[in-house]
């Protein structure tokens, strides 16, 4: 609010200057009293003129017509004021005392006074238009903020539409991963639930805010990792290895932006036949947030990822990428023997 009203008082100071300019002829004449200077009276009429027409438009003629798309009247209504301000102009220059009090002849030297009407007409087109300008620039400059912030809100609402689709998919994820470790009576069902709880309490509470720390999202990602491994025993446990390196713990980061990739790895990383891998590097730099997952493909997963298959997940992840870092991220994915990898980079 206090950076409009600032652009406001720089608007009228700019309208005061020029004004200012206009009428310095005639505060000279009326604060001299010299006689050689009073023949000159007449330049005040002129300049009085093209200032009240300057008023004029600003405050009516542009808001009305030109904000308002009504081109035609606003130059007709220029057109009427030219004429007036040439015939003041002229008038006013037609009686100027040259030797005593006798007037020149009226209409001698007509060409003399055709030519005259050039710089006249200049100095009105070149003041008005001054005055068009500043007020253009400021209505653009209004506009583009009211659409910033339009586009700003719009943003708003469509991340949380999309993390509002993560939320229902990830606890159906995690129920799932409890409820199995609970048919199978398995000892880390009471460790899963407290992993649980945690996360939810993350995607509750911090997934709403804009940003959280950096550190904050390492936490939530390494709890999931960890849920996901007590569903596995010694015998059927997949290679899983995870690299972690941060240089600014609190740097600031948009929650729930990285779990999407971390969470396909395991989806379709996993086999429970066949020895399978996932591979995590996530790193944090003064340049930039690069995360790389790569993950082995069961023989079930390959016709899906053939076929150009993508999930709800990663549609959501490219939109919230595009929504938030556009033309300063990279996202890759590449399937190769049997091995899917993703590679996601975001310039700081």
């Amino acid at each position: 609010m206090l950076q409009i009203e600032k652009k406001i008082i720089l608007k009228t100071l700019v309208h005061v200057l020029i004004l200012g300019i206009i009428l310095f002829p005639v505060f000279f004449v009326i604060s001299n009293k010299s006689e050689v200077i009073r023949p000159n009276f007449h330049l005040s009429i002129p300049n009085s003129s093209i200032v009240i027409f300057y008023l004029i438009n600003i405050i009516w003629l542009i808001p009305k017509l030109i904000f308002e798309r009504k081109y035609l009247k606003y130059a007709l209504f220029i057109l009427l004021f030219l004429a007036l301000f040439l015939f003041f102009q002229y008038t006013f220059f037609d009686f100027i005392p040259i030797e005593g009090d006798r007037p020149p002849p009226r209409f001698q030297m007509r060409r003399n006074q055709m030519f005259f009407l050039f710089p006249s007409i200049f100095r009105f087109v070149l003041i008005m238009a001054l005055g068009t300008a500043i007020e253009l620039i400021a209505k653009f400059e209004q506009e583009h903020k009211r659409y910033d912030e339009l586009e700003r809100q719009k943003i708003i609402k469509e991340l949380s539409f999309l993390k509002n689709q993560f939320n229902p998919h990830f606890l159906f994820n995690a129920l799932n991963n409890i409820y199995s470790l609970a048919s199978k009576k398995s000892e880390n069902t009471t460790p899963s639930i407290m992993l649980l709880s945690n996360m939810l309490r993350y995607v509750l509470y911090e997934s709403g805010k804009e940003k959280v720390p950096i550190h904050q999202e390492i936490d939530f990602i390494k709890n999931y990792i960890n849920l996901e491994k007590l569903k596995f025993s010694d015998s059927n446990a997949p290679q899983i290895k995870c690299y972690f390196s941060l240089l600014n713990e609190n740097y600031a980061v948009e929650p729930l932006l990285f779990i999407t990739l971390i969470e396909n790895a395991f989806k379709h990383g996993i086999s429970y036949v066949t020895p399978s891998f996932i591979l995590i590097s996530f790193t944090e730099n003064n340049d930039e947030i690069a995360l790389s997952v790569i993950n082995s493909v069961g023989k079930r997963d390959d016709e899906n990822i053939n076929t150009n298959k993508t999930g709800v997940g990663l549609e959501n992840l490219k939109k919230r990428l595009e929504l938030l870092y556009p033309g300063k991220h990279s996202f890759r994915q590449i399937y190769e023997n049997s091995t899917f990898k993703s590679f996601l980079k975001i310039k700081k």
